[in-house]
């Protein structure tokens, strides 16, 4: 940057771009970035007249406002939309600008009235909406939106379509679907990490160890390895229930990429299965930084505050997470989880209205509909259980569905009856517990009832973290403890998000 003032350099600086004064700061400020020096880095970026800043000068300042030490969000908004009054495609700062939570309309008119926007791209629209509802936590309508563009536009198939389309299905929480547009778009693009990585995490969920192996596999055979790749082998380790490489190669994926928010969250869930909860806390509080439109964030936060008996914050996470996640069946079971914790029978007859929001939401969620079927049995209305398992199994026989149908016909003392939905869960999935155990407690007597099976609120494994809920069950029926949920601290949310 120090320079002789004469003619001679005044010409070359003119002749070759590189050596022009705006190049060469560019260069210096993406040398300090690499250095981890980012005010370094926007002071040489700064020192330039706004009128002279080129899209990309405009373009790594409003990501060093977004991604450094002292984040300005305001700073990055601003030159954001600098870059896209001279390049309206520019699809990284679109994207930016509604992760930093600008309305989709006004980025939209950004794009729109822009006078150099070329033509024939009607589908540029529908991607900002896809993107405005992901980060708007509308992961659903996401999909869908995303799923348009596929059908209806030539980028049918396009891998990172295709990858977007996997993703908001897998932040929604429907697994099997999001596995089958992800393993798509790995089968276009094997190199993928748009794909690869919430794959890896699906795979899991789905219980497909060896897919996940044979994933972990491929991406070991890669020279160099960057965080994502890392991630799928710590993902892999972890399924495997090999906890301390899972650890090590996190770290790793951490340690290249601060950012990496499953890389964050892999450890959180590591560390509250370890019951280190204070630790678990501080990694899903780094991805909620990164990430607060991911719904596990706020379902981690959660469990820590349960297992440290820490009830306020857990029921400020759950009422957020209903706040946020207004679409979401999984914010309102979570929420109702915590209702039928309570001593307080108010509480308990709200826990049904969420879950009746959560099933109205999606009928088929199989939490939601495995929490009402116990609640149902509770208060005695079998009937209504028994209809509404027979209507699930009509359209997914799950093993589960068909256990508890069994401990209906048990309760009912239809032994002959309880029998055949026992055997039925049990050739779907021969280490059913539920049905082992029911069928257990028929051969030692029909007439006498297993009390641990006629409702398992508090038992119910989570459906898609390696964790129990002793914690939760044992924060919800200390004998030395007054009843923590006994103020109506839900009434007001009920009345916000239900009536």
């Amino acid at each position: 940057m120090l320079r002789v003032k004469n003619t001679q350099l005044v010409s070359i600086e003119i002749t070759y771009e590189q050596f022009a004064e705006l190049e060469t700061r560019y260069r210096l400020a993406r040398s300090y970035r690499e250095l981890d020096e980012d005010q370094k880095a926007i002071a040489i970026l700064q020192a330039l007249p706004l009128k002279s800043r080129t899209p990309k000068v405009n373009m790594l300042l409003a990501h060093l406002w977004q991604y450094g030490q002292n984040v300005e969000n305001a700073e990055a908004i601003s030159a954001y939309k600098e870059v896209l009054g001279d390049c309206p495609m520019a699809l990284g700062a679109i994207e930016a600008l509604l992760m930093l939570g600008v309305d989709g309309i006004e980025v939209n008119s950004l794009v729109v009235n822009a006078s150099a926007l070329p033509k024939h791209i009607d589908w540029l629209s529908s991607w900002i909406k896809a993107h405005a509802q992901l980060y708007g936590r509308d992961h659903l309508e996401a999909s869908k939106t995303f799923q348009a563009i596929n059908d209806n536009t030539k980028f049918h198939q396009n891998y990172y379509l295709l990858a977007l389309i996997g993703k908001t299905l897998y932040y929604y929480g429907r697994y099997i679907q999001a596995q089958q547009y992800l393993e798509t778009a790995v089968m276009v693009n094997p190199h993928s990490t748009e794909a690869i990585m919430p794959l890896a995490v699906v795979y899991e969920y789905n219980q497909k160890f060896s897919q996940l192996d044979k994933l972990s596999t491929h991406i070991s055979n890669i020279k160099e390895l960057n965080s994502d790749h890392w991630f799928v082998v710590a993902e892999n380790c972890y399924a495997a229930g090999q906890i301390e490489k899972a650890i090590s190669f996190a770290k790793k994926a951490i340690e290249l990429n601060e950012r990496n928010v499953e890389a964050q969250l892999l450890r959180g869930r590591i560390c509250l299965q370890l019951k280190q909860r204070q630790e678990a806390i501080s990694y899903f509080r780094a991805a909620q930084c990164i990430a607060g439109y991911r719904f596990e964030v706020y379902k981690g936060l959660y469990h820590c505050y349960v297992g440290m008996k820490r009830r306020d914050e857990a029921q400020a996470m759950c009422a957020l997470a209903v706040r946020y996640f207004r679409n979401s069946p999984r914010s309102y079971v979570m929420f109702a989880r915590v209702l039928l914790h309570s001593n307080n029978p108010l509480a308990k007859k709200s826990a049904k209205k969420f879950l009746a929001k959560a099933l109205e939401i999606d009928e088929h969620y199989s939490v939601a509909v495995a929490l009402m079927a116990d609640v149902c049995q509770a208060n005695g209305e079998t009937q209504e259980a028994s209809a509404m398992l027979k209507k699930q199994v009509m359209t997914f026989p799950n093993h589960s569905y068909f256990s508890m149908l069994g401990d209906l016909r048990r309760t009912l003392r239809d032994l002959d009856g309880a029998l055949e939905y026992y055997t039925i869960a049990l050739s779907i999935e021969p280490n059913d517990r539920r049905a082992l155990k029911g069928v257990n407690a028929l051969t030692r007597g029909g007439d006498k009832q297993d009390q641990d099976t006629s409702l398992m609120l508090s038992r119910m494994r989570d459906e898609e973290w390696q964790i129990d809920d002793e914690a939760e069950e044992s924060s919800s029926h200390d004998d030395d403890d007054s009843d923590t949920y006994s103020d109506p601290f839900w009434q007001d949310l009920e009345s916000e998000v239900i009536n």
